[in-house]
């Protein structure tokens, strides 16, 4: 088995289609301009679901001038959007809308010289050549080198749930883009989860003239925080903070010196402190602890960290028919939807419920796909919070992206698949000047 048009085997082949595939790419083509690269996007080309299909009230939760591909250029997704659309007259500190990024994507992947293969990766198996790839439809080829950009699945469904379930709300979303929307008069809607995606569906249900009762529900019962302008720690408070953090030796210490930190001074500063050595942190703290940390501090952590617009902040706070609550989401033998809270049960009435639980850490390693299958056959060994995956042992082989949860905190975010796409490329061989 070779390349896939028969000749040699690929220097590297990026699985994975989406931003972290696409950055990885870039970050070869930059760095290793002699290599041949084989990007398996996927059977569906394109940046769906987060990135594509979207109304432009779906807006990104990070800064514009912050979101660019290029670890060396991160301001090229504004410098793109000002020479290819001036009329929209973006500026630094804009939250734009996701379809503009995925805009951008499209025009970056179109423009890499990789041997683009739309096909999912059904196999992966180790030879004397290298990595044998298969895909569906019959597609095959070899490489020296391979990097798994998978991203993770959607939750894991919910057991026993009715029909009028949704266990992937962009799917929904997509279907149901033009025309009513499939909702009796005086429906009610209930959401589960109450992260970005949430938010999203909560904005993108009005502007489709939804004006009935929406009703979320999330363990923790809050919404991610709002952007807003903070100044940088000053040096002396860095350094204080970097001190107790460095004393802290559990999940309950950290915890505690940040919470004293946000106290005397702004809590987004603190927060932000924080971004560059989030990692090393978390790496420092025995399983034990990093397990303390998922279960009692990761919502906490994630709404204050994972912020969104002020102004959809603010949509949310006016919208006098958007109800969210704390509670626990099941599904009892009769097919009636439960919210549990304080000890105490009711049965949800809604017409339509959105999943928005989030990514599916843990449905990564379960069922059928790529990264499960390649856990179960040995090439892959998952991590022990069941999270992600290891880094492999194999040194021809990397993981890029949020499968690496656990063995990382910060890893889905495009600022950490950049670097990790220029980290990758870098450990297998010095750049090309």
């Amino acid at each position: 088995m070779t390349g896939l048009d028969g000749s040699a085997p690929f220097d590297l082949a990026v699985v994975g289609g989406g931003p972290g595939g696409l950055a990885t790419v870039l970050a070869a083509e930059a760095q290793r301009p002699e290599w041949r690269i084989a990007w398996w996007r996927g059977a569906t080309p394109g940046f769906l679901p987060a990135y594509g299909g979207n109304h432009p009230v779906h807006r990104l939760n990070v800064p514009v001038e912050r979101m660019g591909l290029d670890a060396e250029a991160p301001v090229d997704f504004l410098d793109w959007l000002r020479a290819a659309h001036p009329s929209r007259a973006v500026r630094p500190g804009d939250f734009v809308p996701r379809a503009w990024f995925g805009e951008y994507l499209a025009h970056r992947a179109a423009r890499v010289r990789a041997t683009a293969v739309d096909a999912d990766v059904v196999d992966l198996r180790r030879t004397d050549a290298g990595w044998a790839l298969e895909g569906a439809g019959g597609r095959a080829a070899t490489s020296r080198r391979v990097v798994l950009a998978v991203g993770l699945p959607a939750p894991l469904p919910m057991p026993g749930a009715p029909p009028h379930w949704v266990g992937d709300p962009w799917a929904w979303w997509r279907r149901h883009a033009e025309g009513p929307l499939p909702l009796p008069p005086g429906g009610r809607v209930l959401i589960v989860g109450s992260g970005l995606t949430a938010v999203d569906m909560v904005l993108g249900l009005r502007v489709r003239g939804f004006g009935g009762p929406i009703e979320v529900v999330s363990t923790g019962g809050r919404w991610s925080t709002a952007h807003a302008a903070s100044p940088p720690l000053d040096p002396d408070a860095r350094e204080r903070l970097d001190e107790a953090l460095d004393a802290a030796g559990s999940a309950r210490e950290l915890v505690r010196a940040l919470r004293r930190a946000a106290g005397g001074h702004p809590w987004r500063a603190v927060i932000d402190a924080l971004r560059a050595d989030t990692n090393a942190r978390w790496a420092a703290l025995d399983e034990d602890e990093q397990r303390r940390v998922l279960r009692h501090a990761f919502g906490l952590w994630n709404r204050h960290r994972h912020r969104m617009a002020p102004d959809v902040s603010a949509a949310l706070s006016g919208d006098a028919a958007l109800h969210l609550r704390a509670g626990r989401v099941s599904v009892d033998g009769n097919g009636r939807i439960v919210v549990r809270h304080v000890g105490e049960a009711r049965i949800a009435s809604a017409d339509l419920v959105l999943d928005c639980r989030g990514p599916g850490f843990r449905a990564a390693l379960a069922g059928t796909s790529l990264l499960a299958r390649l856990v179960r056959g040995g090439v892959l060994a998952a991590h022990p919070l069941g999270t992600g995956v290891r880094r492999p042992d194999d040194p021809a082989l990397a993981v890029v992206g949020a499968a690496r949860f656990g063995e990382r905190f910060e890893t889905t975010a495009v600022p950490e698949l950049r670097q990790q796409a220029v980290e990758v490329v870098r450990e297998w061989g010095r750049p090309v000047r």
